[in-house]
């Protein structure tokens, strides 16, 4: 705080012990004195409306409405943007008591403007809209201006720019029916800003340039701040580095005379350091962006997770890669936390309701133990409400994926089997059938030797067959139908049952079925073994199905992607959320898969 500062804050202080006027005597000069401490000096005008807002009578009035507006844009000044809203939406509700249309209406403006620069568009829009609709049964030209104003940055926040240059226009026409100094600097430097984004770059230059001299010769640091930002950024698309410079500099002389945490401030800092980076003062750059994180009550117009990355850059050019990769990194962790699925977009609205909740009930239990008692029990009773919500909105989510990666799991599945059943189809029926089409053109008719090789293409055909069909159990249980299985594979696979009963959900029991199918059918068609012995077993909760052979040691690392099924077996395993083993045991080879029911 520099002297001038210090100075303002003791005469404020001072004037704060000599009591004020009655609430019958806060008139409107009074209010006029207090609004004039918003911009010099904010943390006075907090402590004079607490004052006279002490000595005023419970009921509502538009003085006290006006009390609480100067001190939410004190607060919104100091960068406490949780305190500004709190004190506007209490202005509009003493306003609307009291059917004060433009006290409601300059709530509601300040209330939009708030949520706007909180990033909360959809609330910031609903606060537009009902003003206008306030403002359509009486004659304010300063506060139209000031609502089509903030529309108009909103429009441009979202990239609508001929929107927002059409209610810049008009809010900067209904600006100029006023003495408001204020209103016209909001409305003209924002009308400066979207013409040069919607490409008409002279027009918006002469605007911002004409502004800035309004806002120089009024002495207002704060809206100095406000137009040297916008127009730096115009010099630097521009290609402009001396006007970028001396902009900067005319900006830092002020900079100390503005509450550090302001939008004012934090708007011409960020523009500062996106500034230097691209001019490859990256130390420079990187202090701007360090003081900005230092500040625990501000909210960077640039997303925090940006904020990060551009920081990354300034330790690149710096060739400090260590610390580059540190600010990628919680670049990343803060874009993942903030791009939640709808499960953390349910929670984030379920923890604001509640806190906003508890703060409205702590302030209700002033008034008697009663409510107080209440507010203990409607806190508990939130609580356990948000605690099971949230609960169940997680076991959804799980339930979903799990879900999802079984259906993909069955998918994948399936092109693996068709392709491997092609495969055998294209090896062995079709080969048998050749062989039968070459021997009855060689006129070699023995009908025995026709009669087995038909017999043997029958039998493969049916083999496949019944892997192609879906295994239904139809009342059977999974062991039962493995031994049909086992019976139909002409004393290749062999079954040896559990003791007692096993009880697995039909959808494991089907990706554990073609587990069995999908093995033994590439140890029979593709490996040395001549037998096979399937066993299924359960114990406290976990499922282990172990498959043995005696064909030559089969090393699973050596295989390349897609071999013997391989990748199949994985993927159902993965569905079963099991685990899949090979090894070598007594001169067998087995392969063991377990998981829990």
């Amino acid at each position: 705080m520099n002297r001038t500062k210090t100075f303002l804050f003791f005469l404020t202080l001072l004037s704060a012990v000599a009591p004020l006027p009655l609430a019958a005597q806060i008139d409107e000069e009074t209010i006029q004195h207090i609004d004039s401490y918003v911009n010099v000096n904010p943390d006075s005008a907090v402590i004079l409306c607490n004052k006279a807002l002490a000595q005023m009578p419970a009921k509502a009035s538009s003085n006290k409405s006006y009390l609480l507006a100067i001190r939410g844009n004190a607060h919104f000044t100091l960068g406490d943007n949780a305190a500004a809203i709190a004190d506007f939406k209490a202005s509009f509700r003493a306003a609307e008591e009291v059917a004060d249309t433009t006290a409601c209406v300059n709530a509601l403006s300040d209330l939009g403007v708030t949520y706007r620069v909180n990033q909360q568009t959809d609330s910031a829009l609903i606060c537009y809209k009902q003003a206008l609709a306030m403002l359509q049964s009486s004659d304010s030209p300063d506060l139209e201006a000031s609502i089509l104003t903030s529309i108009a940055v909103l429009f441009a926040n979202q990239a609508r720019l001929d929107e927002a240059v059409s209610f810049a226009e008009k809010g900067l026409e209904k600006a100029r029916l006023t003495d408001d100094i204020q209103t016209q600097i909001y409305a003209a430097s924002s009308l400066g800003s979207a013409l040069f984004l919607a490409g008409h770059h002279e027009r918006g230059l002469q605007t911002q340039r004409y502004i800035i001299g309004v806002a120089e010769k009024k002495g207002i640091p704060r809206y100095m701040l406000k137009t040297y930002a916008p127009i730096i950024a115009m010099h630097n698309r521009l290609g402009h580095p001396d006007s970028v410079r001396y902009y900067i500099d005319r900006g830092n002389a002020v900079l100390d005379k503005v509450p550090e945490a302001s939008v004012e401030s934090i708007g011409f800092l960020e523009q500062s350091f996106v500034i230097l980076t691209d001019m490859g003062r990256y130390r420079e750059s990187l202090d701007i962006q360090k003081k900005i994180l230092a500040m625990q009550d501000s909210r960077p117009f640039i997303p925090l997770d940006r904020l990060w990355q551009r920081i990354a850059l300034n330790y690149k050019g710096l060739g400090d890669i260590e610390k580059m990769d540190e600010a990628y990194q919680t670049a990343i962790a803060i874009a993942d936390s903030i791009h939640q699925s709808d499960i953390n977009d349910q929670i984030s609205d379920l923890n604001i309701r509640y806190h906003t909740a508890e703060k409205e009930l702590a302030i209700a239990n002033l008034q008697a133990e009663k409510s107080r008692r209440d507010t203990i029990i409607a806190l508990i009773t939130a609580g356990v409400i948000i605690a099971s919500l949230l609960l169940i909105i997680y076991l959804r989510a799980r339930r979903r994926k799990i879900e999802v990666e079984n259906i993909r799991a069955r998918l994948d599945g399936i092109e693996q089997e068709r392709g491997r059943l092609a495969h055998e189809l294209h090896d062995g029926v079709c080969n048998d059938l050749l062989g039968i089409e070459l021997t009855l053109a060689a006129g070699r008719c023995d009908t025995g030797e026709l009669s087995e090789m038909i017999r043997t293409t029958r039998n493969e055909v049916r083999s496949i067959s019944h892997e192609l069909l879906p295994p239904r159990f139809n009342g059977l249980s999974l062991t039962q139908f493995i031994a049909a299985y086992a019976q139909k594979s002409e004393g290749f696979v062999s079954y040896q049952p559990s003791a007692g009963a096993i009880d697995i959900d039909p959808e494991k029991s089907i990706n554990l079925y073609r587990i069995i199918q999908e093995w033994t059918g590439n140890l029979r068609h593709h490996s040395t073994a001549t037998c096979a012995t399937v066993s299924l077993a359960e114990s406290e909760g976990e499922i282990t199905l172990d498959i043995t052979d005696n064909g030559a040691p089969f090393d699973p690392s050596a295989v390349t992607s897609g071999g013997l099924g391989l990748e199949n077996l994985n993927r159902r395993v993965k569905a079963l959320q099991g685990t899949l083993n090979f090894f070598e045991k007594n001169g067998t080879n087995h392969i063991s898969v377990k998981f829990f029911k």
